[in-house]
This record gives C-alpha cells, sequence and structure tokens, in this order.
C-alpha cells in the first residue's frame, strides 16, 4: 500500500448535481413480484436512483455543481488555478472533460486542467493528486469534479446492476491554507482481480468492428441474455474484496499515521450497498450511526458517491462544525483509496437537481 501525507490544504466546500429523473426500484419490471423486489431493496438500501436523461452528460452535472458551490463559496472565477475531472464517461474521446467544463464556467487562461479516469474509487484518489499540487502555495485555488452518468452503458435487463446504479457528479473546493490540518491517505491495486470488469471492446486494443459494435449496442440495449454476456464479475467476489480490503485500509491508515479512530466523526465509504457498509462497520467495530448513507435515495454513483454522501447526508452539520472524516472509495481496478481529513465550516449546498 502507498501512505503519503499533505499540509497546508483546507477543504473549503463540496456540491452535487443529479437529474430530475427517478426511477423506483420497487417498479423495475424485471421483478416476478412486489416481494422479490423489496427483498433487493432491504439487501442493498436503494429504493430509487437519479437517472440522467441521453440529452445530459456528466460534464453537465458537472458545471452545474461547480458552479453552485463557486457562486456559494463566493470565490471569483479567476481565482481557480486548477480544474480537476475525474469521470469515466467523457463527452468527447479527443477532448477532455476539463476543457468542456473550463469553457462553460468561463474560467480564465491561466487556469489548469487536468483530467482523472478512475471509477468508485477515484475521488480519493483524484483528491490526494489534487492536494499535493496544491501543497506548495503555488496553485492557491482548486475544483475537483468526480462522477459518471455509468447507467446508458449497462444492461437495462440486468437484475445485479440495474437495481444498484445512479448517477451524479460532485465539485470540490479546495485552497492552500498555511497550518491547515494534515491530510493522510493510504492507496492500493489488485489490479490481477479487476480484469472481468473490463468492458472490453471500443477501445485501441480492441477497436470496434461490425460485429463488437452489434454485440455492445445489443448489450446495452437488454438484447442479450445472461449467457451472452462476459463482461460481468461475481457479485459474491465484489462482497469479498470490499468487506476485507476497506477495513484492512481503514485500520493501515489510522497504524501509520497515529490516527485514534474513535475520534472521528464520519466514517464515509463509497456507497456499494447496505449489505457491504455493514459488514465494514461491523469488522471496524464503528457504530453504524456514524457510517453516512445516501443508498436509499441515490443508489451506487461510482466516483462520486462520498462526496455526494457527504452533501445529501451531512450537509448541514458540517456547515457549522469541525469534523474528522475517514473515507474510503473501493472498486474499479480492483483499487481502493483511504483518507483522512478534517473539515471546518464548509460550505454544503443542497444537492442540485436539473
Amino acid at each position: 500500500m502507498a501512505f503519503f501525507k499533505v499540509g497546508n490544504v483546507a477543504v473549503k466546500g463540496i456540491s452535487a448535481c443529479v437529474s430530475k429523473n427517478t426511477e423506483e426500484n420497487l417498479s423495475l419490471p424485471f421483478y416476478s413480484s412486489l416481494e422479490e423486489a423489496q427483498k433487493m431493496i432491504f439487501a442493498t438500501g436503494i429504493q430509487r436512483r437519479h437517472i440522467t436523461p441521453k440529452n445530459l452528460t456528466a460534464s453537465d452535472l458537472g458545471f452545474k455543481a461547480s458552479e453552485k458551490l463557486l457562486d456559494s463559496l463566493g470565490w471569483e472565477k479567476s481565482s481557480v488555478d486548477l480544474l480537476a475531472v475525474c469521470t469515466q464517461n467523457p463527452d468527447y474521446i479527443n477532448h477532455p472533460d476539463s476543457f468542456v467544463i473550463h469553457d462553460k464556467l468561463g474560467l480564465g487562461e491561466n487556469t489548469m486542467c487536468l483530467d482523472f479516469f478512475h471509477g468508485c474509487p477515484g475521488w480519493v484518489t483524484s483528491l490526494s493528486s489534487v492536494c499535493s499540487m496544491i501543497q506548495g502555495g503555488m496553485i492557491r485555488r482548486a475544483v475537483l469534479i468526480a462522477g459518471d452518468t455509468v447507467t446508458r452503458d449497462n444492461d437495462p435487463s440486468n437484475k445485479e446492476t440495474r437495481p444498484l446504479f445512479g448517477e451524479a457528479v460532485t465539485a470540490t473546493a479546495l485552497e492552500f491554507q498555511e497550518n491547515a490540518p494534515e491530510m493522510f491517505f493510504n492507496s492500493g491495486t489488485l489490479s490481477s482481480e479487476g480484469k472481468a470488469l473490463i468492458l472490453k471492446n471500443g477501445g485501441y486494443k480492441n477497436p470496434y468492428n461490425f460485429e463488437t459494435l452489434k454485440y455492445d449496442l445489443d448489450r446495452k440495449a437488454g438484447k442479450l441474455s445472461a449467457s451472452e454476456v462476459d463482461d460481468k464479475m461475481d457479485s459474491m467476489d465484489v462482497f469479498s474484496f470490499a468487506i476485507s480490503k476497506v477495513p484492512k485500509a481503514v485500520k493501515k491508515l489510522c497504524a501509520e499515521f497515529a490516527v485514534n479512530i474513535e475520534n472521528i466523526d464520519f466514517f464515509t465509504f463509497h456507497q456499494a450497498n447496505k449489505l457491504i457498509l455493514e459488514n465494514i462497520a461491523k469488522r471496524l467495530k464503528i457504530c453504524i450511526d456514524r457510517v453516512p448513507m445516501s443508498l436509499k435515495n441515490y443508489g451506487n454513483t461510482t466516483s462520486a458517491s462520498i462526496p455526494l454522501t457527504l452533501v445529501s447526508e451531512c450537509g448541514k452539520i458540517l456547515s457549522n462544525s469541525h469534523k474528522r472524516h475517514i473515507v474510503c472509495g473501493f472498486g474499479t481496478g480492483l483499487s481502493w483509496g483511504a483518507a483522512y481529513f478534517e473539515t471546518e465550516n464548509i460550505v454544503c449546498p443542497d444537492v442540485v437537481e436539473i
């Protein structure tokens, strides 16, 4: 595992944006009975999810989240030195989303743009990189945007994935601040076991041909049977990975940097599902009340899930108090990233719906 610490950086605010369109898990067409749907909701904790219409993209949500955050902070656009974007669903193949959002926000030519391609651990890993760039003081203000619109890549008839995934994009404001409480990070990768999650067609390794393009279009449209879909991972493998690696990552982070786990106010984990979060809390021997969950109304929102949960479930508290946090994102790769940081009266506007 990679350990490192960052000083002189403060989290100043977090915002989030979702689509107004929601999908109720009780109403999904593939459940044979109300009882079957209720059983799934009980296990996952997910009642509904926000689904972005096809005319909106991750950059649209990211623009609205960052616009709201800058307005709430009162930051002049000319004061933003760095705009970073973490997404798996960019608007274009050859034009980074940071450029798209930079243009929409009307940022100046002195604003640096940076893009990360990462999934569920993406907010934590991107945060570590952006904070590392700020700590020297040359970059004084940065906005980190994270989130995806993943459902359009998923098979709508898949009972394993459709009830889980929602869509959201978040913006996090970071600022150079001398003597700010140090941030601690711990990241790891188990790439040999994450290959089942790869969407194999359409990149430069396996460019589309007529056959593979038709296969992917049919998969996304729900025209293939479960036996015909090869890009999948056993849910029990994901469960075992999460409840094993996440508690270890948190414990090692605390041991490396002498963090007293009893002093932590919020343990905010990637919102995979309720059962995973409950098992992580049990293995860490922490009260579930210290583990905020946004699953009920948002589902699994990939790299947006941790900051979205902080805004939607803890925003009012964070706006008026000092809090100590441990966060951990996990999944894609397979990989994970854990972090410790503190917040002090940060700006957390209500979740924006468009």
